[in-house]
C-alpha cells in the first residue's frame, strides 16, 4: 500500500492508502467523510480501459490491511445506496475499489462549510427564531475563549468543565494502568 495526502474539507490533512496494483483505497477510521471531492477525483483516476473490461466480482470478501480480518459490507443512508464500500468490523476502516472513491464523492451530497450564510439563515428559520450563530476559525480558541456575550450560568458551567478536566484525565490515566 502506498501512503497518499489527500486535503479534508476542513482544510486538514489526511494520509489514505492506496493499492499500487488494483488502485482501490483504504480510508481508516473517520477519513472517508471528510475527504474533499476534488481529492477523489485526484487520488481515484479514472482507468477507462480497466472500466470497459469485464471484471467478475471477487468471490470473497477482501480482508483488512491493517488487521487482517474478513470485510463486510457497508451501507450509509448518507452515501449512495449502489456504493461497494467494504468496512473492517474491528479497526472501522473502509476499502474502496478503483473508481469507486469518485463516485461516492460525486454522488455525496456535499456538506456546507461552517459559517455558510444559507444554511444558517434555514436552520434559524427551522429553529424559529433569529438565532445569532458565531463563527468558529479555530475550534481550540473557540473552546478556550470566553464569550463576551455570555451569561452568568454560561461562565459558571465553563469554569466546572475546566476544573473536571485534569481529573478526567487523571481518572483515565489511571484507568489505563490499572489494567
Amino acid at each position: 500500500m502506498l501512503a497518499v495526502h489527500a486535503r479534508a474539507r476542513s482544510g486538514y490533512c489526511l494520509l489514505l492508502d492506496q493499492c499500487p496494483s488494483c488502485g482501490g483505497v483504504w480510508c481508516d477510521r473517520w477519513e472517508l467523510y471528510p475527504l474533499d471531492a476534488a481529492e477523489a477525483l485526484r487520488i481515484d483516476p479514472l482507468d477507462a480501459a480497466g472500466l470497459r473490461a469485464a471484471a467478475a466480482a471477487p468471490p470473497q470478501p477482501g480482508r483488512c490491511p491493517r488487521c487482517t480480518v474478513a470485510l463486510q459490507p457497508f451501507r450509509d443512508p448518507a452515501l449512495p445506496a449502489d456504493a461497494r464500500i467494504e468496512r473492517c468490523a474491528v479497526c472501522d476502516g473502509m476499502w474502496l475499489n478503483r473508481g469507486e472513491l469518485r463516485r461516492v464523492k460525486q454522488r455525496t451530497p456535499a456538506r456546507p462549510a461552517v459559517g455558510d450564510a444559507a444554511l444558517l439563515a434555514r436552520v434559524g428559520a427551522q429553529l424559529g427564531a433569529s438565532t445569532a450563530w458565531a463563527e468558529v476559525g479555530n475550534l481550540d480558541a473557540a473552546t478556550y475563549s470566553a464569550d463576551a456575550s455570555s451569561d452568568e450560568d454560561d461562565s459558571s458551567w465553563r469554569a466546572a468543565l475546566r476544573s473536571a478536566a485534569p481529573w478526567v484525565a487523571l481518572a483515565s490515566l489511571l484507568n489505563l494502568l490499572l489494567r
